[in-house]
């Protein structure tokens, strides 16, 4: 029984082992299938392409050929900036600022200087219109009443009523005070508009003895400033200027226009010493009355004005022409206009021109007649301007009159305590020899101004 047992057992083991082989020889009868495949295809493969490559040809050797024979042109090297340098241009970079010009009312004078003027109360326009009849066109006159501007002969446009709800400020300094507070940015307007933006120098008018004038003139000094300003001038106190004319007797025997003339000149006067104005020009309306006497009535303020005026347009015109000798230029004439302080003009004809000493005496004579006022200090004068006007034939044919010219200079700069002179010789057709002399930055003369008081 047992050894059938093992029998059994070792039968069933083999069968076992048997059926265990069986796989791993289909496995290795597989892969030699796989290879024998693998042999054939490659096979094949390489025959086909062993049949495609054509058979080498010998290489041809290259023929050089001989350059064409060309011009050499000379080239500039180009240089190409780097990406990183290159800057883009801008629109903004055709963009030019384009000054604002506005020529306002045209002028019609000769002069080297663009001057605009503002004449407040009645002194003040008469004096304005005087120089708007000479060709300045660029001016205003202001006042409290519409009579006196009525009888102005001055465009409308150029005339401005400071409605203060009463016919005039009747001597009250106080209401020509208050009536260009209340109307200032109108003022201004008016003024932009007028004189528009090429203008050189403003010069304020008015009488010292009036309500409107007098009370109006520190603050229609400022808003001279503002508009010199907004027009570009950097240095507006020396750009603003003033022009004030002194009561005659008979008017200064009034306690009020006294008191109004004293008040109204010493605040002008502080403000022309400290430098806020340039110049300060004073009229003495009573020692220009005796240089006229016999004068009507209707005459009289014209003759006064107009000589002023005119006086005051010489130097202008003188500046702004040429001479074959020596020249009075726009910057001699402009360095009177800004040297602060007070300025006087005056002017007087020489018959004995042959005499050195004439002409030197004549010169003396033309600053102590001048038309503005008496009591200032010829020896603080800053800066002078001398000028000389004589025929064309006078001036080729008289000996000595060059060094008699020069004597006279030099006397002037005596006078004025060492001031620097501007000189100027002109020729005309007049066969006469004139002296026009303008001292400028000159000391307030405050013992003629007490004068005014006391009386």
């Amino acid at each position: 029984m047992a050894k059938a047992k093992k029998a059994v057992k070792k039968k069933v083991a083999k069968k076992k082992v048997a059926a265990k082989a069986k796989p791993k020889k289909a496995k290795a009868k597989a892969k030699k299938v796989v290879k024998k495949v693998i042999k054939k295809t490659v096979k094949k493969a390489v025959k086909k392409t062993v049949a495609k490559k054509p058979a080498k040809k010998p290489a041809k050797k290259p023929v050089k050929k001989a350059a064409p024979i060309k011009a050499v042109v000379a080239k500039a090297p180009v240089i190409k900036p780097s990406p990183k340098e290159t800057i883009p241009v801008l629109e903004l970079e055709q963009y030019k600022v384009k000054p604002l010009i506005e020529t306002g009312v045209k002028d019609a004078y000769f002069g080297s200087t663009r001057y605009a003027w503002i004449g407040s109360g009645q002194a003040g326009g008469r004096l304005v219109k005087a120089f708007y009849d000479l060709g300045y066109k660029k001016a205003l006159a202001v006042n409290t009443t519409s009579h006196d501007l009525d009888l102005l002969e001055l465009p409308k446009a150029q005339k401005y009523l400071m409605d203060i709800g009463e016919k005039g400020a009747g001597k009250e300094m106080g209401r020509g005070r208050e009536a260009v507070m209340r109307t200032k940015q109108d003022i201004l307007h008016l003024a932009i508009k007028t004189f528009g933006t090429e203008v050189d120098h403003v010069m304020v008018c008015f009488g010292a003895g009036g309500g409107t004038g007098g009370g109006s003139a520190s603050e229609l000094i400022d808003v001279a400033k503002t508009y010199i300003r907004s027009i570009g001038e950097a240095e507006p106190h020396k750009a603003v200027g003033a022009i004030m004319t002194l009561p005659t007797v008979g008017e200064a025997a009034s306690p009020q226009v006294a008191q109004n003339a004293y008040k109204v000149a010493m605040e002008l006067g502080r403000l022309a010493a400290e430098g806020q104005i340039s110049p300060l020009i004073i009229i003495d309306n009573e020692k220009i009355s005796k240089m006229y006497p016999g004068l009507t009535v209707k005459a009289f303020w014209p003759t006064i004005n107009n000589t002023v005026a005119g006086l005051f347009d010489v130097f202008n015109r003188l500046s702004a022409l040429n001479s074959p000798y020596t020249t009075l230029d726009p910057v001699d004439y402009h360095s009177v206009l800004r040297s602060s302080g007070c300025a006087i003009m005056g002017l007087t004809k020489v018959d004995k021109y042959q005499d050195r000493y004439a002409l030197s005496e004549a010169v003396r004579q033309n600053l102590t007649k001048t038309l503005l006022a008496d009591g200032f200090n010829l020896a603080t004068a800053k800066v002078a301007g001398c000028t000389m006007v004589g025929g064309k034939q006078m001036m080729g044919s008289t000996p000595n009159l060059q060094d008699n010219i020069n004597f006279a200079f030099d006397v002037l700069a005596e006078i004025t305590g060492k001031a620097t002179i501007h000189r100027g010789i002109y020729e005309d057709t007049r066969e006469s020899l004139r002296v026009y002399t303008i001292l400028g930055g000159l000391e307030f003369p405050t013992a003629r101004i007490e004068d005014l008081i006391a009386k």
